[in-house]
């Protein structure tokens, strides 16, 4: 073997080994990568399940709190209500798309589509009767249902997003923002219970931890794992504005999943997390949630 070819191997290896080694145990940095005018699309599956033990939300709480002690009848057209809002939800189908029109901010907007959702003309409706309140529900579970943005470090741009639209937005598409190690830990900027000043805290407690538990090294493509870890807890009473009566409430939220994000191509390869809500008091509900991303052929704008 000639000097040369020698040392061109072992500048090689040399150069392989060091890759690995700064993936492994320095720091890294995820950051969202879109080509010019490509559209990143997934799947977005957020579905119920475990549907043996779920509680279908009861307003009865939040009516006694309004002082309605008796009367029951506002009860039974929520809960019909609520009952045909699960069934369109469970019609509908969403996807995410992101593409990158401002330097370094990655716009992401989430799609909403019912494919039991029908055109009804307004003779339909004379000679039918359809249900309006159910018309309407096919119209909001249609179109744009999330936009907001982050910036290719994955820290949130929108900072004016609704609340509970920047927990998903959080949820799904927020990195680190910055150079982390296996085993680092960082917070996600969620808040997924929100009270008002109705509310009187006895007791609560929080926590929120996403860890990079690992590096992996597939087909040259180095894969960051990372493990999410929230819960968000409260314990206390609701006063009635009306009497001053007190209704105990409990709440619990949790968020676990497990997700592969490429470092080389600057997206997830899988994202798979399940929500979990258990409350009892002012409103009483028990259920858990799919949330997942599932990469879709990318196209170009």
């Amino acid at each position: 073997m000639s000097l040369i070819k020698y040392l061109s191997i072992s500048c090689l290896l040399f150069l392989s080994f060091s890759s690995f080694s700064q993936t492994k145990d320095s720091s890294v940095f995820l950051k969202w990568k879109l080509k010019p005018n490509e559209a990143l699309s997934y799947k977005t599956v957020m579905e119920e399940i475990d549907t043996a033990n779920r509680m279908s939300l009861s307003i009865k709480g939040f009516s006694k709190m309004m002082g309605n002690k008796s009367d029951t009848t506002h009860d039974v057209d929520f809960d019909k209500m609520f009952k045909q809002l699960n069934k369109e939800v469970r019609a509908t189908k969403f996807e995410t798309r992101l593409t990158e029109k401002r330097k370094g901010i990655v716009d992401i907007e989430l799609y909403a589509k019912n494919d039991e959702a029908k055109q009804v003309k307004p003779k339909d409706t004379a000679d039918k009767g359809l249900d309006i309140s159910k018309m309407l529900m096919d119209k909001i579970l249609t179109g744009v249902m999330l936009r907001g943005s982050v910036y290719e470090d994955g820290t949130i741009e929108s900072f004016y997003t609704k609340n509970d639209q920047k927990n998903l937005l959080a949820i799904f598409f927020e990195l680190p923002g910055k150079p982390v190690k296996v085993g680092d830990s960082w917070p996600l900027s969620v808040h997924l219970i929100a009270m008002d000043q109705s509310f009187t805290c006895d007791s609560s407690y929080r926590k929120n931890i996403v860890t990079l538990v690992g590096i992996e090294n597939k087909n040259s493509e180095h894969i960051a794992n990372l493990k999410y870890n929230i819960v968000e807890y409260v314990e206390g009473s609701f006063i009635s504005p009306f009497d001053n009566s007190e209704v105990k409430t409990i709440m619990k939220m949790t968020f676990q999943a497990t997700a592969y994000f490429s470092l080389e191509k600057g997206r997830w390869i899988i994202f798979d997390g399940v929500m979990s809500l258990s409350s009892t008091g002012m409103m009483s509900s028990r259920s858990t949630q799919k949330l997942s991303l599932i990469p879709i052929a990318n196209h170009s704008n």
